[in-house]
């Protein structure tokens, strides 16, 4: 075989380094400079968040990023290549991180959002969970205004009102009456049922759950916005004094 030319060599570099530029797009440490130190790459998160929710034609941006102090997000200027499964629909940017989902998506659709830091040093996911108003009115934070009495429901001021009752797209759901930071006071899993208007809190456990909590009964959305709980107790504060009452109405926060 004869040797290469000056020419044939000229070509042969090029088409190398084109090469290895491409490789570079789908391989982020070879174009990203310094690797992460360990306790750095262990320490990463999607969010402060174990799960997101969003609806149809929302976009979101994710990043990589630490926990600090409890109850702040750091973002890490990290080396990733993202993606989202299932494929069909939901898209992202496979650079930027930038999850769309699509307009015609139904709710209750899960999809799973994973960031490959490295070339495989870690690999961080974080479930999204698509949801609309209207088959999921509850989804939401909510701030406690009024007690209805049992029997009567006559409406009754809260000595201390539930300061944040959070019900995300996932079935979860958290009560704090004092909130601060990433406290809650306790928290746990719900079901519902649209047609019956029915709502069932379960498995509640956190750092004070209320020996008269009766989690089971029915709820609506009234012309104003606000959800109406019936037949349904979500306990006396700490310190509270006084008899359970049947029912809670709260607006949007």
């Amino acid at each position: 075989m004869l040797p290469f030319s000056r020419r044939t060599r000229l070509v042969f570099v090029a088409v190398t380094l084109t090469a290895t530029s491409a490789l570079a797009c789908h391989f982020p440490l070879a174009g990203c400079g310094r690797a992460l130190d360990e306790e750095t790459l262990n320490r990463l998160e999607l969010s402060m968040e174990s799960t997101a929710q969003m609806q149809p034609g929302e976009t979101r941006q994710f990043s990589l990023g630490t926990v600090e102090c409890c109850y702040v997000f750091e973002t890490v200027d990290a080396c990733a290549v993202w993606s989202v499964e299932p494929a069909s629909g939901a898209s992202i940017h496979p650079a930027s991180g930038e999850l769309t989902i699509d307009p015609e998506t139904p709710s209750g659709s899960m999809f799973s959002v994973r960031a490959n830091v490295e070339n495989g040093r870690r690999i961080i996911t974080s479930d999204v969970y698509v949801f609309t108003p209207q088959s999921n009115p509850l989804v939401g934070t909510w701030h406690e205004d009024t007690q209805f009495a049992c029997g009567t429901t006559a409406e009754i001021a809260p000595q201390e009102p539930i300061g944040e009752l959070v019900f995300r797209a996932d079935g979860s759901f958290a009560v704090t009456w004092m909130p601060f930071e990433i406290y809650h006071d306790y928290w746990g899993t719900y079901g519902y049922d649209l047609a019956q208007a029915t709502l069932d809190l379960s498995d509640a456990e956190g750092n004070y759950v209320p020996p008269d909590l009766d989690g089971s009964g029915s709820f609506s959305i009234d012309d104003q916005g606000q959800l109406i709980l019936s037949d349904l107790w979500l306990g006396s504060p700490r310190d509270g004094g006084g008899e359970p009452n049947c029912g809670h109405r709260f607006t949007p926060r």
